[in-house]
């Protein structure tokens, strides 16, 4: 399912003390892209990136989309635009066989996640861990949970401001590869550290 990107700006029209309020439509980078935008008069279909139409009243239908370039998007909203939240970013962290410490590459992972963290203040962190398939599944999610806590603790003693952070774990439910059971398979020892 892909997502729909779209700005609705609320511009304030000096003449006869009148409001609009302008809809656009975003390339969210996928070939199907389109809203309808209605109201107690009609409807239209906006369906190609930087079509906008404009609203002025609930009781009148929308105008006809017309076409605004990438340069007037960016030169009319700017405010909002700088405002809009950054794309939800990832990071993989893989720890030693049978412990929570991490690998020396997956310090140096946490640490950029780290500035990820700083750089998109406020932001939420769901960190999800797992483990290979060797041992049982109950005894996977405790290690999977134990890891997950512990790259929050650590998020949390560097003082990483954060507006939530929680930590799962679920065991050798969703592998990054695929195994059969009792499968020793490093890549499939880690921490999802999931920023939005």
């Amino acid at each position: 399912m892909s997502r729909v990107f779209f700005l609705v700006f609320l511009t304030i029209l000096f003449v006869g003390c009148s409001s609009k309020t302008t809809v656009v439509l975003l390339d969210n980078g996928k070939r199907h892209n389109a809203i309808i935008v209605s109201t107690n008069k009609g409807s239209q279909k906006i369906d190609k990136s930087g079509n906008f139409i404009d609203l002025k009243d609930k009781n009148e239908a929308p105008t006809q989309p017309e076409s605004m370039s990438k340069e007037e998007i960016k030169s009319r909203f700017s405010n909002v635009l700088s405002a809009t939240p950054k794309k939800p970013i990832s990071y993989i962290l893989y720890f030693k066989e049978h412990s929570t410490e991490l690998t020396k590459e997956s310090e140096g992972i946490l640490d950029k996640a780290i500035v990820s963290m700083q750089e998109r203040v406020p932001c939420l962190v769901d960190i999800i861990g797992h483990t290979d398939t060797i041992g049982s599944n109950e005894i996977n999610i405790k290690v999977s949970r134990k890891r997950a806590t512990y790259i929050k603790s650590l998020l949390e003693k560097r003082g990483v401001k954060v507006v939530s952070i929680s930590a799962k774990g679920y065991g050798e439910e969703d592998l990054l590869v695929p195994t059969p059971d009792n499968t020793a398979e490093a890549k499939n020892r880690n921490v999802e550290v999931f920023i939005r």
